[in-house]
């Protein structure tokens, strides 16, 4: 663990009304709890909460706009420097995954597909799965991910990181189908036919915007 990441959870004021939650984060990472287990060297049950709140955490952590959100809402940024929440959460993160042993959970009777493996579709699939459902992916090309495979540079996110996802997801029992398409010859109505109760479409935004704007484009 590095000691800049321990230094930057104390210098934390655990302001009641948490503007870093309530006004930087879009998915409301409780981070006054997280950052209190973490000084109490609960590492554990931080990445819990973490992972409970946002299984893409380990991520976010990674390639948010942590200035334009959490970091950017510390109140310690007003006449200093912001607490780097972003460190912390990615030990926490990073470590909860590497740590954490996933298993199925007890199944529930329902199937779902999920159509396509970028960050929606990958948090769909490990929420239903943890809620019993018996989950599918189809992903239309070879690796999972999406823009976080094909997107983001390697050096802002590690492709063992998205790998380390497709293991989580294993572990959960969720079904991987890579280089499978949806809309062609396999349809959603053939998925419905055979059998899957609800499908999740995640598809992306690969394909360019046409026509034009109006706008001079110079």
């Amino acid at each position: 663990m590095g000691v800049h990441i321990v230094e930057e959870s104390k210098r934390c004021l655990m302001c009641k009304r948490a503007m870093c939650q309530l006004k930087g984060c879009p998915v409301q990472t409780p981070i006054p709890q997280v950052i209190e287990l973490f000084r109490e060297r609960k590492i554990d049950e931080a990445g819990e909460v973490l992972f409970a709140n946002n299984p893409m955490s380990a991520v976010c952590s990674a390639v948010c706009n942590h200035m334009g959100q959490c970091e950017g809402a510390c109140i310690q940024g007003k006449k200093g420097t912001p607490i780097h929440f972003s460190s912390i959460e990615h030990y926490i993160s990073t470590t909860y995954l590497e740590r954490h042993e996933f298993a199925p959970a007890p199944s529930c009777g329902k199937r779902v597909a999920v159509i396509g493996s970028g960050p929606a579709g990958i948090t769909v699939a490990i929420k239903l799965a943890q809620a019993g459902c018996a989950v599918t992916v189809f992903e239309q090309r070879a690796e999972i991910g999406g823009v976080l495979e094909y997107g983001i540079p390697d050096f802002r996110l590690p492709r063992t990181l998205v790998q380390r996802y497709r293991k989580v997801m294993c572990d959960l029992g969720v079904r991987v189908r890579p280089s499978t398409t949806i809309g062609g010859a396999l349809r959603i109505d053939d998925l419905l036919r055979d059998g899957y109760d609800a499908v999740f479409v995640g598809t992306g935004t690969w394909r360019a915007q046409t026509g034009h704007s109006g706008r001079d484009p110079r």
